[in-house]
């Protein structure tokens, strides 16, 4: 007779709500893109899809490029990386960095 076996659980959860709010910190992200007007439109709507507002956010011309540089709080390592692979994946972005935010 076929018995069915449970699965072993070896992957976390990174979506769960409690992992979530165990890890989460704050995240600071570098982006360094095209200086096209709809840049900032299309990094900052990753955050809005979460309905999160950056808590810092800067911006700086160089040449033809665009340095932007925010800080995001509440986030865990894992999301924040899912959204910097999302910014990478803009034709317009050219490098994305991740760290997280020194503690004032």
């Amino acid at each position: 007779m076929l018995t069915l076996q449970t699965a072993p659980v070896t992957r976390d959860d990174h979506w769960h709500p409690r992992t979530a709010q165990l890890q989460a910190c704050e995240m600071q992200f570098a982006i360094l893109a095209e200086a096209e007007a709809d840049v900032l439109g299309r990094l900052l709507g990753f955050f809005a899809q979460l309905q999160l507002v950056p808590r810092w956010l800067e911006v700086n011309r160089l040449g033809d490029n665009l340095l932007v540089q925010l800080r995001q709080p509440g986030l865990t390592p894992h999301r924040a990386e899912v959204i910097a692979q999302k910014m990478r994946s803009q034709v317009c972005v050219f490098s994305v960095e991740l760290e997280h935010a020194p503690v004032p």
